[in-house]
């Protein structure tokens, strides 16, 4: 045998590169956000409050006369919406009577405890109400025993801007017919106008002809 016995394994070397160092620069702390400031109430939640403080004035209230607003039908789905809150929180409970009118009763809500616990579970309702139940409500409802009141909004402010232009047309004002538009759901409308064609003098008529006369006898010469 040639060589020696004795050889051992050269070991690789690993190229390591240098990536150059980005020079650090003045540290920032993030700033403290005060987390004890009041949040702010949505319009939901104020309609809540100023619905639980009528029911402690009254202990009782129907459910009709809670939720009517007679000037808007928005605001009266609003006083709806608010009332499903309560009656989910446990601090209302609506009851009917004998007749079948629906009462609002306030009451303690549940503990943390025994909601945590399953002895007291969280109940919805469902509310079918349109415009024409609004309607039958406040024909139902005597004038004057709404309890919630009426909340001033933009669009109240343009009913009336609307209401006061149609006073201001007067009896003699022509009315003003709406613009259709041409949809594939609608028919063609065509306007029929009548054109009045306008006679033409009897001189430039014998010039008309006599151009057309001339050009008829070129032709003949280049024929």
């Amino acid at each position: 045998m040639f060589g020696p016995m004795d050889t051992e394994m050269k070991q690789r070397k690993h190229n390591v590169t240098h990536r150059p160092r980005t020079r650090l620069g003045q540290s920032t702390r993030p700033k403290e956000v005060d987390d004890t400031g009041v949040e702010e109430r949505t319009d939901t939640d104020k309609n809540m409050a100023a619905m639980f403080w009528i029911f402690k004035i009254k202990k009782r209230a129907r459910l009709d006369c809670l939720i009517l607003n007679r000037k808007s039908f928005a605001q009266t789905v609003e006083n709806l919406f608010a009332l499903s809150f309560l009656v989910k929180d446990g601090r209302v409970e609506i009851v009917v009577d004998e007749d079948s009118n629906h009462f609002v009763l306030p009451r303690n809500a549940p503990a943390s405890e025994s909601v945590m616990s399953k002895e007291v579970a969280y109940r919805h309702f469902v509310f079918r109400f349109g415009f024409r139940d609004w309607q039958m409500m406040m024909a139902g409802v005597p004038d004057g025993e709404e309890l919630m009141p009426n909340r001033d909004t933009d669009s109240s402010a343009a009913d009336m801007s609307q209401d006061t232009a149609a006073d201001n047309m007067g009896p003699g004002a022509q009315p003003r017919t709406p613009i259709r538009k041409l949809t594939r759901n609608r028919g063609l409308v065509v306007q029929n106008d009548t054109v009045e064609e306008t006679p033409q003098p009897q001189e430039e008529e014998e010039d008309e002809t006599g151009a057309r006369n001339g050009l008829h006898q070129c032709k003949r010469r280049l024929v």
